[in-house]
């Protein structure tokens, strides 16, 4: 039971069927525990910073969590002006159904809904993708669909059926997939959806632990299956808990970046041993560092790293996400989003400056230099088998040509600066 304040609006805060608690529409944000969820045996804190030492949290965490739950950029002023919503209650109460976390929000005493979807075809999505009328990200189905995704990205939420045919939850009904299109809003950014998946398949091959991807020819799109929803046992599908690392430090989405005050690559690291992730998981997270220099993902912010919770394996780093060479694109930022032991610029980033990191992020330096030299050889000797498996859906033209230029230039940046740090 959680105590309502009667003219105070509300949204009831649920993971899967069970009520976690309430979200008022106060200033600031006010949040507190439902009391069966904090007598529960099992019960967890949404996030670190709401602990279930006390019911009622109030002030910057509150904020911080709830709004990077929320798309950004061009997406949420889109949100805001068709909706008619402009603060973080308002458009969680729009669009909160289904979010990037294991929690669903729904408006105060609606409980979920017996869970539907919506039969469709790849050649309907590519159809409703093309209308110039629709936003992709609200534009699935207009039977009540609640759902948020956090990004500046426009992004489609899907269960695939056994047969491979897509369908569109409905209301809060949790999602398999996540279909993310063409980037259109970039004039200079072109085949961004083979892109990503080019880039995510060539970390999974190197065994980094990436969500899986594949890439939807009829839509032009990347889709990426959910590692936060599973089947149970019974066959049903759940939600699994996680919190980004913005969230895990209180910093609301536009402090995502290092260089703007967002958590740098030593928080990075203390947050998730705070959370108590394996050894191996800190390697995971010197990986992906070195991964993305080598693929020129320029925009690899603190956002784009999570933790996750699962009953059989506790607190984990989970699998990389939003991996895409923005390099290739003139116009975006030639910076880094870390500082790599003080240096933003890939080009610049010396021995010295990999030596620095790695003090900071107490490592020995000849750990973290033979960690980005054997990442380095991995992407190059499993990079051909990649391009092989994505010429085939890849259209003659433009989409060929993305995959022989992340081929070309992958090949020769890693190659560069990984003889620039031998030693």
């Amino acid at each position: 039971m959680v105590t309502v304040r009667s003219t105070v609006r509300s949204l009831d805060v649920y993971r899967n069927e069970q009520l976690v608690g309430t979200l008022f529409d106060e200033t600031p944000l006010t949040f507190r525990y439902a009391d069966a969820w904090m007598s529960a045996p099992d019960a967890e804190p949404i996030a670190p910073m709401m602990g279930l030492h006390q019911a009622e949290h109030v002030g910057d965490g509150v904020y911080a969590y709830f709004e990077n739950l929320l798309p950004e950029g061009d997406l949420r002023r889109y949100l805001s002006i068709s909706l008619h919503a402009t603060t973080v209650f308002g458009l969680l109460s729009a669009v909160g159904g289904d979010t990037a976390s294991g929690l669903s929000l729904l408006p105060h005493g609606e409980r979920p809904k017996p869970r539907s979807y919506q039969a469709s075809t790849w050649e309907a999505i590519a159809k409703s993708l093309r209308d110039p009328a629709q936003a992709p990200f609200i534009a699935q189905n207009a039977d009540g669909a609640r759902i948020s995704l956090a990004g500046a990205q426009d992004k489609m939420l899907l269960v695939i059926k056994p047969d491979g045919t897509p369908a569109l939850p409905l209301g809060s009904a949790p999602s398999t997939h996540i279909l993310k299109p063409d980037i259109v809003r970039l004039p200079s950014v072109w085949c961004s959806a083979l892109n990503e998946t080019f880039v995510m398949t060539l970390a999974d091959a190197i065994g980094m632990g990436v969500a899986e991807v594949s890439y939807q020819p009829i839509v032009k799109a990347c889709l990426v299956t959910r590692y936060d929803r599973k089947f149970n046992d019974r066959g049903e599908l759940i939600r699994l808990h996680q919190l980004d690392l913005c969230q895990l430090d209180g910093k609301p989405s536009i402090i995502k970046y290092e260089a703007d005050g967002g958590p740098s690559l030593a928080r990075c690291r203390e947050l998730l041993q705070q959370n108590h992730v394996p050894a191996m998981d800190l390697k995971r997270l010197l990986e992906w560092v070195f991964f993305n220099l080598y693929t020129g993902n320029n925009d690899s912010h603190a956002k784009n790293l999570s933790v996750l919770q699962t009953a059989e394996h506790g607190v984990r780093l989970a699998p990389f996400y939003d991996l895409m060479s923005t390099s290739l694109y003139p116009g975006l930022s030639k910076k880094f989003a870390f500082a790599i032991g003080g240096e933003y610029i890939a080009g610049d980033i010396k021995t010295a400056h990999i030596e620095n990191m790695a003090s900071q992020l107490g490592f020995k330096h000849k750990y973290v230099l033979s960690v980005a030299e054997k990442l380095a050889e991995n992407l190059v000797s499993r990079i051909d088998s990649v391009v092989a498996e994505l010429s085939p859906v890849a259209s003659p033209g433009t989409e060929q040509t993305m995959l022989e230029r992340l081929h070309k230039t992958i090949v020769r940046n890693t190659k560069k600066l990984n003889k620039r740090w031998s030693v």
